[in-house]
């Protein structure tokens, strides 16, 4: 076995550019979504260069001989190295585009651009001529009289790899490979063209980017044989998780405390616990720490200057400053801020009221960047500095309509959100020493204005009638669990947030059209009159927009089934004596709702066939209350 510490540039490197690491067939399908991109692309902008990755596992040929091509067979890393080559295609991509703004009488400006392209290229393909008795035949593949060797090969399973080869294809890369059906709606394009739209465009940016993900660290592991590779991988697995930052802080906190102050380390144990029981996970332990300090470090006696703002990698750097200068002042901060905080990460265990039902909705949202404000703000509450009544209710359910908005336009930017709260947070503080209270006003025109501007309601109209499902199934999720909650009576409230025994939403966004690959035929008939093409066609068009969605609790049961089946489909319920409805009829708001075509007034519940036309038309009325709802009082 070999462990070396690499850089990403180091596995990939150009000179010579001979290894390669494949995912064998095997290995399950890319699974990464966009939780992960937007943590990866995140990790990379806020930490300094040199950011940890984790290690890599693979299998190194045995039959090896110096001069030919080197192929690792990847046994764990897949996921990072085929999504670090997508963020590179994007790069390639914003890179092609920038041609034509470099300067032609410029010649080291137009070397140094051709040979970043360049660059970029050869660590995501390689291609020689072939020689015989030299290439392993399966591990490449011809194009143009010439060997091709991706430097990183995806999956097989579930077209991973045509994917992925087509993309090469899109940026100019590969010169012949087709788009396999439905390439657009899976996983490796959709990953693809979320890194497009996060990248910066300018040259000096991309640089910048490009940079940090070259010295980015990985462990580098190879061993000799399958079984080597799967036992050491079931070992780092099992083995248990390393001190984590908040343990390492805790740690350093008892001992300094015992120290400065004479303070029995079982007591401050025993306390610490108390910090965590408010702390359910990891996660938000890590981001407590984070937000703690860039909400409160406006007060000296947190802050430490050469740390504007603590990320993942600074965190414990920071919290060991902060322990030398006093720990036990940030002990009962802590301990003080995380009663305030738990008050935002699980809000459903509060008492019932108004700001803890705005509060649910922002959680809903996926919003926990505002927890950061929410933080500053619910810790001044006693202070009697709150100009006007509800001010946090008000202010909580801005901050759910801004993150609406920007969950849906990805604009700002997710890497900018902790600045824009940060700077908030100081306006708020020297409102404040200036002698001034807190408004609803001043919140509000800082946050659209400043920093944090958001993107304009066109952009949002934009995004919404899009396939906004494919794009962002959470939001989707929740804008038409929104849409029913606006639209139900007081007869048929049904709590669509519900979760069953194993902790899983009970109801499920269901496509009317189906979203599968094989359309069944009765669909082909009534949606493309019989035409597969054009069935096809309209499935990749609109299959995964608003119009086409509703919630069901039974969606396996809806599955494919015809129309007119989804309709009416029923449940017999014995011990009732009747019947009830599981399927469009079920009375649910969102099946109820009214949209026109050819100036008739229809719903889902009540048309007897399903059409494009009548997924535009409630796409658009869909759309529309949305827009009415989240639009700000400037627009």
């Amino acid at each position: 076995m070999q462990a070396v510490d690499t850089t990403f540039s180091k596995i990939l490197q150009i000179e010579g550019n001979q290894e390669h690491y494949h995912v064998p067939k095997y290995q399950r399908e890319y699974s990464w979504g966009k939780l992960q991109w937007e943590k990866l692309i995140q990790d990379i902008y806020e930490n300094e260069p040199g950011h940890y990755m984790g290690s890599i596992i693979c299998v190194s040929d045995l039959e090896y001989v110096p001069g030919n091509e080197h192929i690792f067979e990847v046994i764990d890393g897949q996921q990072r190295l085929t999504t670090l080559s997508l963020l590179l295609m994007a790069i390639y991509t914003k890179y092609s585009l920038l041609a034509e703004d470099i300067d032609l009488d410029d010649l080291d400006e137009q070397a140094a651009y051709q040979n970043q392209k360049f660059s970029i290229q050869k660590k995501l393909i390689k291609k020689i001529k072939p020689e015989s008795g030299k290439l392993n035949q399966i591990d490449g593949f011809r194009e143009n009289g010439k060997m091709c060797f991706l430097r990183v090969q995806p999956s097989s399973q579930n077209h991973n790899l045509d994917d992925y080869k087509f993309i090469l294809h899109e940026i100019g890369i590969l010169k012949d490979h087709q788009r396999q059906k439905y390439c657009r709606l899976r996983a490796i394009y959709k990953c693809y063209k979320y890194f497009l739209s996060q990248i910066p465009d300018n040259r000096e940016a991309l640089d910048e980017l490009i940079d940090k993900i070259n010295r980015l660290v990985f462990i580098h592991i190879s061993v000799t044989s399958q079984a080597n590779a799967f036992t050491l991988f079931e070992t780092l697995n099992n083995r248990g998780l390393p001190l984590s930052a908040i343990d390492i802080i805790k740690n350093k906190m008892l001992s300094e405390m015992e120290k400065q102050k004479n303070i029995n380390v079982d007591e401050s144990y025993d306390k610490w616990q108390m910090l965590l029981n408010y702390l359910p996970d990891y996660q938000n332990q890590e981001r407590f720490l984070r937000q703690f300090y860039n909400a409160f470090k406006v007060d000296p006696r947190i802050r430490i200057e050469r740390f504007p703002r603590a990320t993942s990698s600074s965190l414990i750097a920071i919290y060991e400053n902060l322990i030398k200068k006093e720990a036990k002042f940030i002990f009962d901060e802590l301990l003080e801020k995380t009663e305030y905080y738990n008050r935002l990460i699980e809000p459903e265990d509060q008492d019932e009221n108004v700001l803890t039902k705005e509060l649910i909705d922002l959680k809903r949202v996926n919003a926990a960047p505002a927890n950061l404000l929410l933080l500053y703000l619910i810790a001044q509450e006693s202070q009697n500095i709150f100009e006007g009544k509800n001010f946090l209710v008000k202010v909580t359910q801005l901050l759910n309509k801004y993150y609406v908005r920007r969950n849906i336009t990805d604009f700002p930017n997710t890497r900018d959100l902790d600045a824009i709260n940060i700077d908030l947070v100081e306006r708020c503080h020297y409102q404040l020493k200036s002698g001034n209270k807190l408004s609803y006003d001043f919140i509000e025109h800082h946050l659209l204005t400043g920093k944090g501007k958001p993107a304009d309601i066109n952009l949002f109209r934009n995004n919404l009638t899009d396939n906004l499902f494919l794009n962002n199934a959470g939001m989707a999720r929740y804008i038409l669990a929104k849409i029913d909650s606006i639209s139900h009576n007081r007869e048929y409230k049904p709590d669509l947030w519900t979760r069953n025994e194993k902790g899983l939403l009970v109801w499920t966004v269901e496509h009317v059209f189906p979203q599968g690959e094989n359309i069944p035929k009765e669909w082909i008939d009534m949606i493309a009159n019989g035409d597969r093409a054009e069935a096809e066609k309209i499935q990749e068009e609109c299959v995964h927009c608003l119009g086409n969605l509703t919630l069901s609790g039974y969606n396996s049961k809806l599955s494919n089934a015809a129309f007119t089946k989804k309709q009416s489909l029923y449940e017999n319920r014995k011990f009732l004596g009747h019947k009830i409805n599981i399927g469009y009829k079920n009375g649910l708001a969102l099946n109820n709702l009214e949209f026109e075509v050819n100036g008739q007034r229809i719903s889902l519940a009540t048309i007897p066939i399903w059409t494009k036309d009548m997924i535009m038309a409630r796409n658009k009325r869909m759309v529309e209350l949305i827009i009415d709802l989240y639009r700000f009082n400037n627009e």
